[in-house]
């Protein structure tokens, strides 16, 4: 009997033994598996620039620069310059008094959707942050390894006599973790893992690697659409300065909005974050962390002050330019170039807005060296307004109906056929029978006189003397010739004659390339001929005065000879402006994508993407350049 009992106790030792060993080895396995997939998170999270070089920027001496664009620009200056004794304000603009090289901008670390982040190491961030954060979150930081037992104790006390949740025992590690790698779901499984993630990272890494790590990657709220992760980018979008430009109630501010974003919100009202931050800094004042001097707190008025000033920055465009800016590998154009493109479209976007009328509209850029004969070469650069799409299938596969843009091309098929741009033209209507039936061209706007000039016809983009000169010379004699010069052109030309008109579809890539061979066969022309450019096609629609745009276009380009062509389809859809200055090809494109059949924009090309070339071209920080025909230049 004794001995069962004996044998019985060892038995049941053996499985203890047994399942403490099985226990552990699931629980060590558990760990381990939990640690190796961190290790894959947090490399990820290094900093070690995943984001590209934007270069520099230079502005030439005599351009104009609106003042809005320079000021954002530099707000994200690496290296801030004082550059007033290069600038002349006027109104709303600044004029360069001498060629200037503006200081390079901080590169974007997010690779998220719409989010701006400017990693940055230890030695960069001000003390009065790293203290602010760790005397508001976690004041015993640099006691404890990851997991504070004392704080748990602490908030369990608090919490069952409150009978409520009040106070919580995690760390700043543990909050970093939670924030990084796991939910919000309040389960003891991922309390448990919580607590290993941070555990671990108190082994492998510093605490100032943790501190950098927490400034860096922590979300900071949003501001003028852009997700803000890591304190720079706060900094830049609260205050519009850099973090070791604050002082220490800033700081204080600017520490006090982690505990919400969204709710502290400075456009919301100030009186929730004037709370906070006055209460944080009276904190940190007792731990010793920042200045006893209260007259550095804000007052009501100065709170009042701030909130409206940050809700005008809040309304500006800047921070979407800059994400935008930071999306784009092109380095053909320099990046404050780049800057001013988007501000642009931005700006004119907005000004379209009840047009538009919540319709599905984007915007499409190809802009290239004048050599350049398709969109993979060096010397181009290209926008899609949709970033989350595939920009070159944009450019390159996706189509968009012409409108007029092609007419210049038509119109100087008829010289090469024998026509004269001196010789009048009859602007009454003309009826085509076609086997599809009877076709009547309209123009815009009524002619006010029967007879124009094939010169004024082109100048002022008219369909029906088009027709009526095609009709006369022959759809057949135009197809032999327009086949080679405009792409997809659908034959016999005599049943489409609607195509000379700009019923076609072609992408953004062959609209630039169709240009680019006719303009350089056009002065290959007149050099060979020794033709007078002021009787050439080049310089009748660079004469903006004279075209469609004459009504719209502004000073410097308005003094320039910069050929332009704007083009626009059936109710607006598709809106085009074209342009040549001599160095570059411009092709830019606003219109509906999606839902077409639901749309009627009502707008041309003169009105959005005419508008959005003019603002770019004249507040860029170049002098507008012009059109002439040089040896070896095209």
């Amino acid at each position: 009997m004794e001995k069962s009992g004996k044998n019985l106790l060892l038995r049941c030792v053996s499985y203890g033994v047994i399942l403490i060993i099985t226990g552990l080895i699931v629980v060590g396995g558990y760990i381990y598996s939990v640690v190796d997939e961190l290790e894959r998170k947090i490399s990820e999270k290094e900093i070690n620039k995943h984001a590209f070089d934007l270069g520099k920027s230079y502005l030439e001496k005599d351009s104009i620069v609106l003042k809005d664009d320079l000021d954002g620009f530099l707000v994200f200056a690496a290296n801030k310059a004082e550059l007033t004794d290069y600038l002349l304000p006027e109104k709303g603009v600044y004029r360069l008094q001498a060629d200037v090289e503006l200081p390079q901008i901080e590169s974007n670390d997010c690779q998220s959707f719409r989010c701006i982040q400017i990693k940055k190491k230890f030695p960069q961030i001000p003390s009065s942050i790293w203290r602010g954060l760790l005397g508001t979150e976690d004041f015993r930081f640099l006691e404890h390894r990851g997991v504070d037992l004392w704080a748990i104790a602490r908030a369990v006390v608090v919490d069952v006599i409150a009978m409520k949740f009040v106070q919580g025992g995690s760390t700043l590690t543990q909050q970093l973790m939670k924030n990084l790698f796991l939910s919000n779901e309040r389960k003891l499984s991922r309390k448990f893992k919580e607590m290993i993630y941070a555990i671990y990272i108190e082994n492998v890494m510093s605490k100032e690697q943790i501190v950098t790590l927490y400034l860096n990657e922590m979300f900071w709220g949003v501001h003028q659409g852009i997700k803000l992760k890591g304190f720079y980018a706060a900094s830049l979008a609260y205050f519009r300065k850099p973090p070791e430009k604050l002082d220490d109630f800033e700081a204080t501010i600017l520490i006090s909005l982690l505990k919400g974003p969204s709710f502290y919100n400075p456009a919301k009202g100030v009186k929730r974050i004037s709370d906070r931050a006055k209460a944080v800094f009276k904190r940190l004042q007792g731990l010793h962390l920042v200045t006893k001097n209260d007259q550095i707190m804000w007052s009501d008025a100065r709170w009042q002050i701030y909130q409206k000033k940050y809700s005008k920055n809040n309304s500006e465009t800047n921070f979407y330019q800059y994400y935008m800016l930071s999306k784009n590998t092109d380095v053909f154009l320099e990046p404050f170039e780049k800057f001013v493109l988007f501000g642009s479209y931005l700006r004119n976007r907005e000004v379209l807005k009840k047009r538009t009328k919540g319709a599905d509209v984007a915007f499409k850029v190809i802009i290239g060296q004048k050599k350049c004969e398709s969109y993979d070469c060096e010397g181009v650069f290209s926008f899609y307004s949709k970033l989350e799409r595939e920009k070159r299938k944009a450019i390159t596969e996706e189509s968009h109906q012409v409108g007029s843009l092609f007419k210049p091309i038509v119109y100087d098929t008829f010289i090469d056929l024998g026509r004269s741009y001196e010789e009048e033209i009859s602007t009454n209507p003309i009826t085509l029978n076609l086997k599809s039936g009877s076709w009547t061209p309209k123009d815009y706007s009524r002619a006010k006189v029967e007879k124009i000039t094939l010169k004024e016809a082109l100048q002022k983009s008219k369909n029906i003397p088009l027709v009526r000169v095609a009709a006369e010379l022959g759809f057949d004699n135009l197809e032999n010739i327009l086949s080679e010069r405009i792409p997809r052109l659908k034959t016999p030309l005599a049943e489409y004659p609607a195509q000379l008109l700009g019923a076609l579809e072609l992408s953004m890539e062959e609209v630039f390339t169709s240009y680019q061979k006719f303009l350089t066969n056009k002065c290959d022309e007149m050099l060979v001929n020794d033709q007078e450019f002021e009787k050439s096609i080049l310089y009748y629609m660079s004469r903006s005065s004279e075209t469609t745009i004459a009504n719209l276009v502004r000073p410097p380009l308005s003094h320039a000879l910069v050929f332009g062509k704007t083009g626009t389809s059936n109710n607006g859809l598709d809106n085009w402006f074209f342009a040549f200055d001599g160095r570059q090809i411009y092709v830019f494109w606003f219109g509906v994508e999606s839902e077409r059949d639901k749309a009627n924009l009502r707008l041309t090309g003169g009105s959005s993407s005419f508008r959005i070339f003019q603002d770019f071209i004249n507040y860029r920080g170049k002098q507008v350049s012009e059109v002439y025909c040089h040896k070896n230049e095209l």
